[in-house]
């Protein structure tokens, strides 16, 4: 249980048979505002369409994955995971936990549910023996590239051309942190 602001948020995770879990997942990641946002495009195209089905035989197949529910009292308002060493780090020289972040329902944006969850998560990747974070950002989230430096996270690397959003491609941005 982390506060943030006025509000209590807690981290539940995902069972694997979990659909309920899975059916917000996608809710979110097929939301028009926050799909350009969360999931990277690899073509010239719009994102495709996700169901709860896929994104559990994802989780399934993921092994060392972690997703954790983030909850505001009864409502599950986001998600958040880790994933310890996975092969697309650009930094490998560590022990290094790979994090994700979801604030699906948008009411809750701004009120202390990501920098409770980036607690939640720095926290979960020490007991996982990790010594440094790594999370990927589009060029073109300011707002959350913000928020990552405020929290000491740092830009390292850029993988350019990486997504394609709002007819032109975009370069990922790689931010890690020592803990």
């Amino acid at each position: 249980m982390i506060s943030g602001s006025s509000n209590i948020y807690t981290f539940h995770l995902l069972d694997k048979d979990d659909l309920e879990g899975f059916h917000h997942i996608a809710r979110w990641d097929n939301d028009p505002d926050l799909a350009y946002l969360i999931t990277p495009n690899f073509h010239e195209e719009p994102l495709k369409h996700v169901s709860s089905l896929m994104l559990q035989v994802s989780y399934e197949r993921s092994g060392s994955k972690e997703i954790y529910m983030i909850r505001c009292g009864d409502r599950t308002i986001g998600s958040a995971s880790i994933d310890m060493n996975p092969e697309h780090l650009a930094g490998k020289d560590e022990p290094t936990g790979w994090l994700g972040i979801v604030i699906g329902e948008k009411e809750y944006h701004g009120k202390g549910a990501g920098k409770a969850a980036m607690e939640f998560l720095e926290n979960r990747a020490r007991e996982l023996g990790a010594t440094r974070m790594e999370l990927g950002v589009f060029a073109f989230n300011e707002k959350a590239i913000g928020f990552y430096e405020k929290l000491g996270y740092k830009r390292f690397h850029i993988v350019k051309d990486f997504t394609f959003y709002n007819g032109k491609w975009h370069d990922d941005y790689r931010m890690e942190k020592r803990l």
